[in-house]
């Protein structure tokens, strides 16, 4: 076949301009000054609700320069204003989060630990917990793992990490702290061990407990890779309330071992047939896995009341 420069120029045009975009979607090359005009037009009360939020979804190569506007002017000590920029700053990240890319998700993390003096503040446990750490789990991914590539190079954000687990910790349990940061503090923890977080995030799953913290440390308990989850999540079942029991269904078929654990409870008595829900139900009686295909039938079919 004949070579044909044009076709060739046209291939390395179309392909440049590929490369550029996607660079730019997901490598975050948007300008500090595009951000801060954006900024504006979200943090401007007067324009309709539904304008601010396509602004964001509009413009996923600016998550980071966004972000860094949303926050660059607030005054530290301005919790009233703070948690009016809250929601935008939560809904910049979370959305990044469900884009679910560690060149991406790297410098808003980078951005968002607070440095080793520093306190961890509130919107920034939201930024973690409520939108980069829930993001990947709603992307389907595993939040510890993601976090380990976001930080591994970089022993300074290394070190800053491990701290703000701690930090998060101290968050958790003050009753100061608005409780929906404080659910997001929660989230924080799932990406700790079990060893570790486990025992706290467990104390949130007793009866009496609020619902959003209680769902909190259900979402948190569900990112840990442990045996110690599943029994955990189900040791609250019988009081969660019905969208709490929703979550917990949902960690509990996260994995195959959970799966498990959760069809011995339907054995059991635990768990009801019925509470599974049509949707679950399906997953589990047309799992792909043979065994808890099988194991599922077995138990399910003709049992729903």
């Amino acid at each position: 076949m004949a070579h044909n420069p044009a076709m060739s120029l046209l291939a390395i045009f179309v392909f440049a301009t590929a490369e550029r975009y996607a660079t730019t979607a997901v490598g975050q090359t948007g300008s500090p000054a595009d951000g801060t005009a954006l900024a504006r037009q979200v943090l401007d009360d007067s324009r309709p609700e539904a304008d601010r939020k396509r602004i964001i979804a509009d413009n996923p190569q600016l998550a980071t320069p966004l972000l860094k506007a949303l926050v660059a002017d607030m005054p530290a000590a301005d919790s009233k204003e703070e948690y009016r920029r809250i929601p935008w700053i939560w809904r910049v990240t979370v959305a990044a989060g469900k884009r679910n890319h560690v060149v991406e998700l790297k410098p808003i993390v980078d951005f968002c630990v607070p440095q080793m003096t520093e306190p961890l503040r509130d919107w920034q446990a939201v930024v973690l917990g409520g939108g980069v750490i829930n993001g990947i789990g709603l992307s389907g991914g595993w939040p510890d793992e993601q976090i380990r590539a976001i930080v591994a190079g970089n022993p300074d954000l290394v070190q800053r990490w491990a701290r703000v687990l701690k930090e998060a910790a101290v968050m958790a349990d003050n009753q100061k702290v608005f409780k929906g940061t404080r659910y997001d503090a929660l989230r924080i923890l799932g990406v700790d061990s079990w060893n570790h977080r486990g025992a706290q995030l467990l104390r949130y799953l007793v009866k009496g407990v609020d619902d959003e913290l209680q769902q909190g440390a259900i979402g948190g308990l569900s990112d840990m890779h442990s045996p110690c989850v599943a029994p955990a999540i189900l040791s609250g079942f019988a009081h969660y309330d019905p969208e709490n029991r929703g979550f917990a269904l949902k960690a509990l078929l996260r994995d195959r071992d959970r799966t498990f654990v959760l069809l011995e409870a339907v054995e059991a008595g635990t768990v009801k047939a019925a509470d599974l829900g049509a949707e679950r139900l399906a997953v589990l009686i047309n799992n792909p896995d043979p065994s808890i295909r099988e194991r599922s039938r077995r138990l399910l079919i003709d049992n729903v009341d």
